[in-house]
Order: structure tokens, then C-alpha cells, then sequence
């Protein structure tokens, strides 16, 4: 009740918009009342309209052009400075990104054709795998593994800025969700090797994802060591076939295109 407004009019000001406030009122229950007063704040920080405590409704009209002038008069976006905080960029709609604009995707001394690429955001990429870890630790035939790097081939996690690492992890959180139900996993485990003495081999900063299952390894701590020796056989004859990774990219990507 003491911030409401207060806050409300801060928030039109440092956004320079309207702001439509709905709020409750009445009494919940003993213990909680709420205060009503829903309010609209143009631009300046002005209340242009405001209920009163209780059931009630106001109007207020919406002008533009007053958003533009008030803009023009208090350019803030141009106090920005970059220079000393990188550049903001807005990923909310960078999901779904067009695969097939790109023909083939650099990952370090390889590149990725198109149709094994299964999720690509502004900034990051997903990816099947050639040699999956679950192939050279198990009989079953469970090739569940996937990767996830971004676009810029940066080596590792300190050469990536701050807004490509929220990029990457987010792209690794709505993979590792549609892996999951794919490959029928109730748990993940998610791995980075981060430099040569963690046994990254390939010079591009990725991300391993990989479903489990209940005692899917004996050993668990074996998953590791074969992470640990995994991009050393990118070169290996005993890979899998392209038409076998592009069939799995084309069902991954269903999920993201429905």
C-alpha cells in the first residue's frame, strides 16, 4: 500500500511508457486485505487515472505521441554505454531460429551439415551426435547423446559474453527438456569439458546432454571417462552414418516446429 504507487510511477518513468495497473481489493481472509487503487501512469510518471478502494473501473486514454515526445525530450536509450557493459540484445524471440539458412555449421576444425542440426536459436545451435557416449559403454542400442554450441566458435566458456552464455544455458535447459521425453529419460546428466585438461579436444565451447535411466551404466563414473576421450573420435571410422543422424534430427525437430 506505502509502495504502490510510488513504484508504479518509478516504473512508467525509467521505461517512459504507460503503465496499466489492475490490482485486488477487499479482504481474503483475517490475516490478508488488499489495497485496490488500480491506477494507469503515462510516460512522465503522472497517475491519469485511478480506481478507489473498492470495486470500481477508470479509463484513460493512450497517447503516442505523447510516448514519442516524452522519448524525444529524455533520450536515455542514447546515455546507454555500451563500452562499458556490452551490447543488450533481446532474445525473447530468438527461438526457432531458420536451420536451413546455413548449409553447414563450423564446430572447431568440423562442420555440421544442416540436416543434423535439430534447434538453433540467434546465437546457439543444437546438434545429434556422431558417436553418441551410450554406443561405447552399452550393448542396448541407446544413442542418446546431443550437443549444444554456440554459433560464434569461441573455445571456451570465458570467451563467450555474458549475453551468449544466457543464450547457450537457455538452449541447453529446451533441449535437454525434449530430449528427455524423446529418449524416455527421468534424469539428465549435463557435461562441459572447458579446456584441454578437462579433455576438451574439439576448440569450440560445447555442451553434452545426455537422457539416463534407471542403472543404465553399472558404473556411473564411467559416462565420464568416455566424455573425457569423446571428441578424440570424430575422425573414427566407427561413427554413425549420416542418414542415421539426419533420421534423428528430423524427428528432434519436430518438437521445436510444432
Amino acid at each position: 500500500m506505502a509502495h504502490w504507487e510510488v513504484l508504479l510511477r518509478s516504473r512508467a518513468i525509467e521505461t517512459q511508457c504507460y503503465v496499466v495497473a489492475a490490482a485486488q481489493t477487499g479482504k481474503h481472509n483475517e490475516k490478508r486485505q488488499s489495497y485496490g487503487h488500480a491506477m494507469v501512469v503515462d510516460p512522465w510518471g503522472a497517475v491519469i487515472a485511478q480506481c478507489r478502494e473498492g470495486t470500481d473501473v477508470c479509463v484513460a486514454e493512450i497517447d503516442l505521441s505523447y510516448v514519442k515526445s516524452v522519448r524525444a525530450n529524455m533520450p536515455i536509450w542514447s546515455h546507454r554505454r555500451p563500452d562499458l557493459y556490452g551490447e543488450i540484445q533481446n532474445l525473447s524471440k530468438s527461438s526457432g531460429c531458420d536451420i536451413d539458412s546455413e548449409e553447414k555449421y563450423q564446430f572447431g576444425h568440423c562442420w555440421i551439415k544442416n540436416t543434423q542440426v535439430f534447434y538453433k536459436t540467434k546465437l546457439s545451435y543444437a546438434f545429434v551426435n556422431i558417436k553418441p557416449v551410450f554406443a561405447a559403454i552399452l550393448i542396448l542400442n541407446f544413442n542418446a547423446h546431443v550437443l549444444v554450441a554456440p554459433l560464434r566458435p569461441a573455445e571456451r566458456l570465458c570467451d563467450l559474453s555474458p549475453t551468449e552464455i544466457s543464450d547457450v544455458f537457455n538452449t541447453v535447459q529446451t533441449v535437454s527438456n525434449v530430449i528427455k521425453k524423446h529418449f524416455n529419460g527421468t534424469s539428465l546428466t549435463v557435461a562441459v569439458q572447458d579446456g584441454k585438461d578437462a579433455g576438451q579436444t574439439v576448440k569450440h565451447f560445447h555442451v553434452h546432454i545426455l537422457p539416463r535411466r534407471e542403472q543404465d551404466i553399472p558404473n556411473n563414473d564411467d559416462i565420464y571417462h568416455e566424455l573425457e576421450k569423446h571428441d578424440k573420435v570424430m575422425l573414427q571410422s566407427d561413427t554413425r552414418s549420416e542418414e542415421e543422424m539426419e533420421k534423428e534430427s528430423r524427428e528432434l525437430r519436430k518438437y521445436f516446429n510444432s
